[in-house]
């Protein structure tokens, strides 16, 4: 008797399921506070509603679950069935699930994917840190720094100057650029004493200064997001410009972004300059800055190695 009762309270449920709006169960679940609740409901959407955009994001929520308990394998098991291309997020989780299952390739993939695609500047900025990280654990170092420095640059830093600062400073340490190093890692102590980064930072001077002798003058450290003034009177510029390769003009952001991680990943450093002609703005890619002829010339032959045509200009 039990049994049938049992039986019968399930099939009512779940034609209680088939009456409702896969949103309103989507949204009722995410109101649930106990795991096992919201879990049963996500799965249930996604076994029943796979194709369907509720479905499809109830797949997301349980990765999102899976990560957070470190099963990694699992949460990219439920992003691979994600198809519905408004969920542009798919890409930023499955970063992160490649990241944490030392995936590094596929994480540098799925993260560029998702800086292409998204518009959402917290996450592009946790996208950029995904990449840097992949190729620390590479020990691709110029590459993680070249990453670092194009985030440095951009629009995109704004919640974590204080990690940026740290990664920046590790990647010159593991390269040898010790002062740079060290510029880094006081700079952050000097903007952000009490984070948690700048008590880490302090071992890493204290270790520094002991085995490299190392002293630096902070009074010309170069803030983040601080960006050289483009002089509209050449004549009476007095700042000095940089050398640059143009790569590149699009009229959409994105894909000057896109083409930007393409020459990263060429170990170049990159930046996006922005200007306005006939009234609609225009986005130009360059590689560098270059300190000199003969890097400029080893740049340039790269590009044009992989089919990117350029020619230099000062900025």
């Amino acid at each position: 008797m039990k049994t049938y009762l049992f039986l019968l309270l399930f099939f009512i449920g779940f034609s209680l399921f088939a009456d409702e709006n896969p949103e309103e169960i989507f949204l009722q679940a995410k109101s649930k506070i106990k795991e096992k609740d919201f879990m049963n409901t996500f799965e249930y959407l996604a076994e029943n509603y796979t194709d369907h955009f509720y479905g499809q994001l109830s797949l997301l929520e349980l990765a999102k679950v899976e990560l957070l308990e470190r099963n990694y394998e699992n949460a990219l098991s439920f992003l691979k069935r994600i198809h519905h291309s408004e969920i542009v997020d798919k890409e930023f989780w499955m970063a992160k699930a490649y990241l944490k299952n030392n995936e590094n390739d596929n994480a540098i993939i799925a993260a560029q994917n998702f800086i292409f695609g998204s518009d959402d500047f917290n996450m592009i900025e946790e996208a950029y840190f995904i990449i840097a990280e992949a190729y620390l654990n590479d020990k691709i170092f110029q590459r993680a720094l070249n990453t670092l420095e194009s985030l440095r640059t951009s629009k995109y830093i704004k919640n974590h100057i204080p990690l940026l600062h740290y990664k920046l400073g590790f990647c010159y340490e593991q390269m040898g650029q010790y002062e740079n190093a060290l510029r880094s890692y006081k700079k952050l102590k000097m903007d952000f004493p009490y984070d948690q980064y700048s008590y880490l930072a302090e071992d890493k001077i204290n270790n520094l200064t002991r085995k490299n002798k190392i002293e630096i003058d902070l009074k010309n450290i170069e803030p983040i997001n601080s960006k050289v003034k483009q002089e509209k009177n050449t004549e009476t510029n007095s700042i000095e410009l940089k050398t640059y390769l143009q790569a590149g003009a699009f009229s959409l952001e994105k894909n000057a972004r896109n083409h930007s991680v393409t020459i990263n990943e060429l170990g170049l450093p990159a930046k996006i300059f922005s200007k306005v002609k006939n009234g609609k703005t225009l986005y130009i890619v360059a590689a560098g800055p270059f300190a000199g002829k003969k890097e400029l010339q080893t740049a340039k032959k790269m590009l044009t190695e992989n089919n990117i045509t350029s020619f230099e200009i000062k900025r």
